[in-house]
């Protein structure tokens, strides 16, 4: 047999579990097959970025509401096979090269500029830096220059700008775009490229972090150029073994920090994509113990046990984060209470779902004439036995409970306590 607090403790020590403090949890105890369960199904890899919500309690059969959240939604850019769109706003000012820039440009290939490029647009041949061909785009950052073929009736390029200043930043993401292939079969379109371009205020460094960069051979022989540029051609910089070279990745990063206003040090730090949700590529599956149960990102249950409920965040399709919330099933709500004002069940009160996600809700006491006593719309009130500022008398009172949440469930329940005095 193993307590509630026990179970916590174990959750705690699992590699990247997620633990949040909960107190007064040890009146119920598990049996060990729960705790083998627990430790057979946890994950063990970090809980990064993605948060199930609170741990909450209720009581039986009480609906709660959890929502998984991750990062803010990015800005979708519209773009067709080796387009360009822009302008956008960088959210600050940035220095590249030497000269300060508030807005960009995205090429549907892989790369961001900082001027207009009207000559690249249809161009696909990822060519070596620097390069000082007019249709090649200057003042570029490349995260890799890849040909790629984004759908124009989907979304695959997003950007977001956030903090607060002086240290803010730009993500612009390219999530699971297809990659480009004129074989018959299209052997390349079923690989997807995900990758981030990360621009950050007051240093002027720029990071590179790949989801997945996969190889196609049947197409500019997988060459790809990871680099940047400057505004005539005449500089640039690129990651060694990538500049228009063949070359694959999976969770890797890259710092590009400004040294002079003409050169760059390039140097590997680690994966880390930041916290963009890139529209409809985002996939959430939520688990009762072992048991799926809903794939959308908010979803109400109703346990009648303690119950720990895992959420699976799947990102442009080659990421997963999960995140764990408990629930802790108090007794049966209780039919009895003596508001003695020693400061143990003094009062009458339901547990149910956080109050931010209540949009009704009414409790009544009544007394044995049908005399309503008592009445509240706010969850985290309690009765106290009083009836304006006076002890009600000893005896059985009948209570009834509504709320709705914010998914609309209607919750109704009718019982009886007996205040003792």
């Amino acid at each position: 047999m193993n307590t509630i607090d026990n179970i916590l403790t174990d959750h705690k020590n699992f590699p990247g579990s997620a633990h949040r403090n909960i107190s007064s949890l040890s009146i119920i105890n598990y049996q060990l097959s729960i705790v083998t369960l627990l430790f057979l199904f946890l994950p063990t890899v970090t809980f990064s970025q993605l948060d199930a919500g609170p741990n909450d309690t209720i009581n039986p059969g009480v609906a709660v509401t959890l929502t998984a959240t991750y990062g803010s939604p990015g800005i979708p850019v519209i773009l067709g096979d080796d387009n360009i769109a822009g302008p956008f706003p960088i959210g600050f000012s940035f220095r590249f090269f030497g000269k300060n820039f508030t807005e960009f440009y995205v090429g549907a290939n892989g790369w961001m500029s900082f001027i207009p490029n009207p000559n690249s647009s249809g161009e696909r041949d990822p060519k070596p830096v620097p390069n000082n061909d007019s249709k090649y785009p200057k003042y570029v950052i490349m995260g890799p220059w890849i040909d790629l073929v984004p759908d124009s009736l989907d979304t695959y390029v997003f950007y977001l700008s956030s903090g607060d200043a002086p240290n803010r930043q730009l993500v612009v993401m390219w999530c699971q775009v297809p990659m480009f292939s004129n074989d018959p079969n299209k052997t390349c379109r079923d690989s997807v490229a995900t990758f981030q371009v990360i621009l950050h205020e007051g240093t002027n460094t720029i990071e590179d972090q790949i989801l997945t960069k996969k190889r196609c051979d049947v197409w500019w022989d997988n060459r790809a150029t990871l680099g940047v540029e400057n505004g005539d051609g005449s500089i640039g910089f690129a990651v060694p073994g990538r500049n228009n070279t063949s070359w694959t990745a999976s969770k890797e990063g890259w710092l590009y920090t400004p040294i002079s206003v003409d050169s760059f040090a390039i140097a590997s730090i680690p994966f880390h994509l930041q916290p963009i949700i890139p529209g409809n590529k985002i996939v959430y599956d939520w688990y009762e113990w072992s048991r799926q149960i809903s794939t959308d990102q908010t979803i109400t249950v109703t346990p009648n046990e303690t119950t720990w409920y895992y959420v699976y965040l799947d990102l442009c399709s080659g990421i997963v984060l999960k995140d764990s919330v408990l629930v802790f099933v108090r007794k049966p709500i209780p039919n009895a209470f003596t508001p003695n004002g020693d400061g143990l069940n003094d009062e009458f009160r339901i547990f149910g779902t956080p109050t931010e996600n209540i949009t009704k809700y009414n409790f009544q006491i009544f007394n044995r004439w049908g005399q309503k006593i008592f009445e509240t719309t706010n969850i985290e009130d309690g009765w106290d036995g009083k009836l304006n500022g006076q002890y009600c008398p000893a005896g059985v009172y009948v209570w009834e409970l509504f709320y709705e949440d914010s998914k609309k469930t209607k919750v109704t329940n009718r019982g009886t306590v007996m205040l003792l005095r």
